[in-house]
C-alpha cells in the first residue's frame, strides 16, 4: 500500500520467472522495464499465467529473507523460546517489545505481505480473461494464487488485527481512503479463498517443487479455523487485552473447533503424509522437498543469490576462523548466533536421567556447547551443560552456548563447503504432518472437552517419534525412558499442547502466533523470561498484555490514510 502499488499489475507481469530457484523481480525490471507490460498484453496463455504464480511464490520467498528493515524478525523472536543476545537494533526491539509505530520492519513487513496479495489479484483476474485455457488448468491457476492470497492475509490479521481488504487489482491510484475491516471479514474473506482451493482445483499428488497441492491447502484451513476457534475463545474469556475483535466472528467456539478437527482429520487420514522415523531428518538439507513429512516448503537455493541468510542468524556458536573467514561462513552447523534459544527454554525437554536425552529433539534442535576451531578444521566441542554451568544458572558464557543447530546440513557437524549470506539453502517448511497431528489433538480436545483416543494417539505419534530409534533402528519403547512417557487423556491441557507444540516445532515461524491466538503470551513469558530474573544476562522483556498482542499498524500507513476515522491505530500505541 503505497504509491507504487498502482503499478503492481505491470511489476507482477514483469515477473518472468520460469524456476523457483532463479528468479528475480528486481533484476527482470532492471532489463525490461515495466510500461512495456499490461496484464491483457503479457498473461495471454497458461505458460504465461504459471510464469505469474512463481512470481508469486518468489515474493513469498521474501517474507523470510534479512534485508534491511527486514520483516522476518517481527514474529520469530521475543517469545518464551527465541530472543535476540544483543543489546540494540532491530532484533533487539522486537525481541523486548520496544518497538514503535515508525519501526521500519513493521512497515516493510505491512508493505511485502500486500505486495503478495497484490500479485494474486493481478494473476486471478487475468486467468479468468485468458480463453484459450482449459477450465482445469484456469482454475487451479486460480486455486494456488488464491491460496497464497489466504496465507498472507492469515498472517497479516494476526499481527495486526482489523485490516483493508484488496480483491482487485489495482489500474489506476491506490484509493487511501480504504477502512479496516473487522476480523470477522478477513477470515471471511480467507475461508473463501481457501474453500476454493480445497475444492479440488489442486493436485492431491505431492509436487516436491515448492507449488502448494490439495493438502497444503487443507492444513492451512485447518490452522485457519483452529486459530479463529482458540483466539475468539482467548477474546470471550479475556482477563487483559488480548484482541476483542475476534468477537466479531459469529460461529462458537466449538462449532471452529469442529470444523477445524474435521479438516484436520482429513488431511491426517488421507494426505498420504506421515513422520519421518528420524525427527532431525525432516531438516536435513538432502532431504528438502523429498520427505513424505513436509506438505508445503518455500524454496530457497545453492546459486547465488537465490538462497536466504536466515538460517544464519541461527548456528552453534563457533570460535576461531576457518581459512580467514568467520566460521560461518564455511561450516555447516556454526551460524552467526545473532539469535539464540531462551536459557530457559532448554528445561522444556526432560532428561530424566542427568546427561541422557529421552527427547531426541533436544538433542537436534539445541545447542548445549561451542565448536572449537583449530587448524581451520571444526575441531571439538566444549562447555558440555554440568561442566561449570546450566541453564538454571546462565550468564554471558551460557548464553553464547545457546545456539539453535535445527538447521544444520551437510553430512555431519564438521563438513566445510561455502555458505553464504546469498547463498544458504535451507527451504522454510511452512507446512509439516507433525503440525496437523498437534493441531488436530487440541482440536479434539478442545471441542470435547476432553481428548478422545484418536486424538492421544495423534499427540503421541509426535512424542513416539521424539524418542528416536534404537541401535537396530527400531523406535525406542516407552518401557526404556521412564519419565517420558507417552500422553495419557489426564496429562492434556492446553497448556501442555503448547509445550509439546514448542518442543517439536520451535524457531519454525510458529510461537508467536501459537502464544497469541491462545492468550498465553505472558504466561509463557513468565516461565522463561520473567522480569524478575536477577541473572547477569538480563533476558525479561517489555511484553505489555494489553498491548503487544498485535503490532502497530505502521505509522506511514496512518499517515497516508485518508480515511482516519475507519483507519486507525491498535489499541495502547
Amino acid at each position: 500500500m503505497r504509491n507504487y502499488y498502482k503499478n503492481i499489475i505491470k511489476i507482477a507481469a514483469a515477473c518472468i520467472v520460469l524456476t523457483f530457484s532463479n528468479s528475480s523481480c528486481k533484476k527482470f525490471l532492471a532489463e525490461k522495464p515495466e510500461t512495456q507490460y499490461t496484464t491483457s498484453s503479457f498473461f495471454i496463455d497458461k505458460t504465461s499465467l504459471d510464469a505469474g504464480v512463481v512470481g508469486i511464490y518468489s515474493s513469498v520467498k521474501d517474507l523470510f529473507g534479512v534485508y534491511t528493515n527486514t520483516p522476518l524478525f517481527m514474529t520469530e523472536i521475543g517469545t518464551d523460546e527465541a530472543m535476540f543476545k544483543g543489546t540494540s537494533g532491530v532484533r533487539y526491539n522486537f525481541d523486548r517489545s520496544t518497538f514503535s509505530p515508525s519501526e521500519g520492519a513493521i512497515d516493510e513487513f505491512w508493505i511485502r505481505h500486500y505486495e503478495i496479495a497484490a500479485r494474486a489479484n493481478s494473476i486471478i483476474a487475468a486467468a479468468n480473461n485468458v480463453t484459450n485455457i482449459s477450465t482445469a488448468d484456469r482454475n487451479a491457476i486460480i486455486g494456488e494464487a488464491r491460496f497464497l492470497r489466504a496465507y498472507v492475509y492469515f498472517r497479516l490479521v494476526q499481527t495486526f488485527g482489523e485490516l483493508p481488504i484488496t480483491d482487485k487489482p489495482v489500474t489506476g491510484d491506490f484509493d487511501y481512503g480504504k477502512p479496516r475491516q473487522s476480523i470477522k471479514e478477513v477470515y471471511d474473506f480467507i475461508i473463501g479463498d481457501l474453500l476454493f482451493a480445497t475444492s479440488g482445483v489442486l493436485p492431491t499428488a505431492k509436487t516436491n517443487n515448492g507449488h502448494a497441492n490439495h493438502w497444503a491447502a487443507k492444513a492451512l484451513l485447518g490452522k485457519v479455523y483452529l486459530t479463529m476457534a482458540s483466539a475468539k475463545e482467548t477474546a470471550m474469556n479475556k482477563t487483559v487485552g488480548k484482541v476483542d475483535g475476534y468477537k466479531t466472528i459469529t460461529e462458537s467456539t466449538n462449532d471452529l473447533y469442529t470444523k477445524a478437527w474435521t479438516v484436520l482429520k482429513d488431511v491426517k487420514d488421507n494426505s498420504g503424509a506421515t513422520l519421518l522415523p528420524v525427527y532431525g531428518d525432516v531438516f536435513k538439507i538432502e532431504n528438502k522437498n523429498i520427505n513424505q513429512e513436509s506438505l508445503w516448503e518455500l524454496q530457497f537455493s545453492t546459486v547465488v543469490p537465490y538462497g536466504t541468510q536466515w538460517t544464519k542468524e541461527y548456528g552453534m556458536v563457533g570460535s576461531g576462523t576457518i581459512n580467514g573467514n568467520p566460521a560461518y561462513y564455511t561450516n555447516s552447523l556454526i551460524g552467526q548466533g545473532n539469535l539464540v534459544y531462551v536459557p530457559k527454554f532448554y528445561k522444556y525437554y526432560k532428561p530424566t536421567i542427568k546427561s541422557i536425552d529421552y527427547d531426541k529433539r533436544r538433542v537436534w534442535n539445541l545447542a548445549d556447547s561451542l565448536v572449537n576451531v583449530v587448524n581451520n578444521v571444526p575441531a571439538t566441542l566444549t562447555y558440555i551443560w554440568g561442566t561449570t554451568s546450566t541453564p538454571d544458572s546462565y550468564n554471558q558464557i551460557v548464553l553464547g552456548r545457546c545456539g539453535v543447530t535445527k538447521y544444520r546440513w551437510g553430512a555431519s557437524w564438521h563438513t566445510t563447503s561455502q555458505y553464504l549470506y546469498s547463498n544458504a539453502p535451507n527451504n522454510v517448511i511452512v507446512l509439516r504432518f507433525a503440525d496437523v497431528l498437534l493441531m488436530f489433538a487440541e482440536a479434539d480436545y478442545k471441542k470435547n472437552g476432553t481428548i478422545s483416543d484418536e486424538g492421544l494417539a495423534a499427540i503421541n505419534l509426535v512424542r513416539q517419534r521424539a524418542r528416536g530409534l534404537d541401535a537396530t533402528g527400531n523406535p525406542i519403547k516407552e518401557t526404556a525412558t521412564p519419565g517420558f512417557n507417552n500422553y495419557t487423556a489426564s496429562d492434556i491441557t492446553i497448556d501442555e499442547i503448547l509445550m509439546e507444540r514448542a518442543r517439536e516445532l520451535c524457531f519454525e515461524f510458529q510461537r508467536w502466533f501459537d502464544l497469541t491466538r491462545t492468550g498465553k503470551f505472558e504466561d509463557f513469558l513468565e516461565k522463561t523470561r520473567s522480569p524478575t530474573d536477577t541473572k547477569i544476562v538480563n533476558t525479561s522483556t517489555s511484553f505489555n498484555p494489553e498491548k503487544h498482542y498485535l503490532f502497530p499498524i505502521p505509522q506511514a500507513e496512518l499517515d497516508l490514510s485518508t480515511n482516519k476515522d475507519n483507519f486507525k491505530q491498535n489499541p495502547n500505541y
